[in-house]
């Protein structure tokens, strides 16, 4: 898809991701609060999504979303480094995609998830997380909290980078962090009161305050009509709904239903009812620029064939509102697993693990979802049957990994034989005997069933040698699901960091679970392997320079 001739050829871009922002506190959105009157005014000049909704319900999973046009389990992470993964050099960003089309490209960001090392930085110019300084995590309470205030700072970097490139072509990607919880008031701002709604409207008003400097900037260089801006959440918030406060393990309405506006230069106003979500980013504004345009065959630019979004320039300009499905998706620690179906109407959610169970909501009378569950009535039914054919293709992790439930023990090259506790026994690894560094490693596990398991147990792969890294994961079946006699094969892949110097790796293999881990022996008739802190040397990796 081209962009309309109306668009201006040579329009920047500025991307402005907000943390924690949920759609119906903005006043583009309904809400009745003076909230964001400098986005509203942007939303007044541009398409306004009223149903658009982040795949997830955290920075985790949306960035990568956001970045990389693909669903959150379906993003090329580099699961090397400590923490949360980044993304792996084969991810292509909006970045990588735009600067195609000759733009400069920058991120400006703030929070120690975005460090460089991430690979957020792929195809960014100038890449700044200086501001991550700003926000210092509360003790105690992981990502779940933290306190500061950066958004002035963000956007006093903006400023720079727009007079630096005022005579260029850029694209800018700025995150503002502050509406994340703690919620903390802003004496130079307008306030609503102290309770925690009125605080957490407080930070959406403060990062308005300073969204409006960047945007008045652009309008006083004459570059607001030569600038397309996208405007989105990264995820929402709960307060009390379904008993839920917060964010980060749950996909209804409040945690992820987010703003997305689309303000482009020569495209009339309007308000959209067609389903988007985070995905569609990449491809809209890789057709808006030019960049990565289709081939002469009509086919998708290969930078742009690995995005799972559409392109949403036919709407900006003016099309038809399209019927879709829109597919969320989220895993935790503890084998969590849950995915969504969204439409205009229904809001279905299947919790997958560690229990089976079904939501539905009609969100055309009910968009908080605040009335009543309809799964077991006839309403949705048609989402709910279109999910269950998604998860069972290509949505549920056995897919995601191509699990094989094998009716018999396969033929073995290299018999392991290895019992990690008492209810599985790890057959075979296969693994390449020489490796480089930056290699992604397959490596193929063949299990056998022995008796049930309980819920939460991982494998960890501790890879030692002169340096160390590891291959930590969850099976792609839930080791609580296999059933005695099964058989069950699958591929994980282990990447060796771009850092680790030559020599000899010893592969260490064992079941964990928090700080718990299980017994470890060899079967009967097993190889000798060396055993010694419940894990077992199952394989040498020689690292070659």
């Amino acid at each position: 898809m081209t962009s309309p001739a109306t668009v201006p050829a040579d329009a920047n871009v500025l991307l402005l991701t907000i943390d924690t922002l949920r759609a119906d506190h903005l006043g583009a959105y309904g809400y009745g609060r003076a909230t964001s009157p400098a986005i509203d005014r942007v939303a007044a000049d541009g398409t306004v999504f009223e149903n658009a909704w982040a795949h997830a319900p955290s920075t985790r999973y949306s960035m990568p979303a956001i970045l990389t046009g693909r669903l959150p389990l379906q993003v090329a992470y580099d699961t090397s480094i400590e923490g949360w993964p980044g993304l792996a050099p084969e991810a292509i960003t909006i970045a990588e995609v735009l600067r195609t089309a000759g733009l400069v490209t920058g991120a400006i960001t703030n929070y120690w998830y975005f460090d460089a090392h991430r690979g957020m930085d792929q195809g960014v110019d100038e890449y700044d997380n200086d501001n991550a300084r700003l926000h210092a995590a509360v003790a105690g309470q992981g990502p779940a909290a933290t306190r500061g205030s950066s958004s002035r700072e963000q956007t006093d970097k903006a400023l720079a980078f727009v007079d630096r490139h005022a005579q260029k072509r850029w694209f800018l990607w700025v995150h503002y962090y502050d509406p994340h919880y703690e919620y903390e008031p802003h004496p130079d701002s307008v306030g609503f009161g102290s309770s925690r709604v009125d605080r957490y409207d407080g930070e959406i008003r403060f990062t308005d305050d300073h969204v409006g400097r960047l945007i008045e900037d652009l309008r006083r260089r004459g570059l607001y009509d030569r600038t397309i801006i996208a405007i989105t959440g990264d995820h929402g918030e709960g307060f009390g709904e379904h008993g839920v406060d917060l964010h980060g393990y749950h996909l209804y309405a409040p945690q992820t239903k987010v703003p997305l506006i689309v303000r482009v230069p020569g495209l009339p106003a309007r308000r959209s009812t067609t389903v988007a979500g985070h995905v569609d980013l990449l491809p809209t504004l890789a057709n808006l620029t030019g960049a990565a345009a289709p081939t002469a065959s009509g086919a998708p630019h290969e930078l742009l064939a690995a995005a799972m979004g559409q392109s949403l320039v036919e709407i900006l300009a003016g099309g038809p509102e399209r019927d879709r499905t829109l597919w969320q998706q989220l895993s935790y620690e503890g084998n969590h697993e849950l995915r969504g179906a969204v439409t205009r109407e229904c809001h279905v959610l299947y919790q997958a693990s560690p229990a089976t169970s079904w939501e539905a909501y009609r969100l055309d009378r009910d968009p908080q979802e605040e009335e009543r569950d309809v799964a077991g009535s006839d309403e949705c039914r048609q989402v709910r049957q279109e999910l269950a054919r998604w998860y069972d293709a290509s949505g549920g992790p056995a897919a995601e990994a191509k699990v094989e439930i094998l009716p018999a023990r396969p033929d073995l090259t290299a018999p392991l034989l290895l019992e990690l506790g008492s209810g599985v026994r790890l057959l075979e690894l296969r693994a390449p005997a020489k490796v480089r560094a930056k290699d992604v490693v397959e490596l193929r596990w063949t299990f056998e069933s022995l008796a049930p398991m309980p819920a939460g147990w991982k494998v960890f792969v501790h890879v030692e040698g002169p340096s160390r890294f590891t291959g930590d994961h969850a099976p792609p079946r839930p080791l609580e699901w296999w059933q005695p006699g099964q058989f069950v094969q699958y591929s994980t892949t282990l990447r060796v960091p771009a850092s680790a110097p030559a020599g000899s790796y010893t592969v260490w293999v064992g079941l964990w679970k928090g700080a718990a881990r299980q017994p470890v022996r060899r079967s009967p008739g097993a190889p000798t392997l060396r055993i010694e802190q419940d894990r077992a040397a199952v394989a040498t990796l020689e690292l070659t320079p």
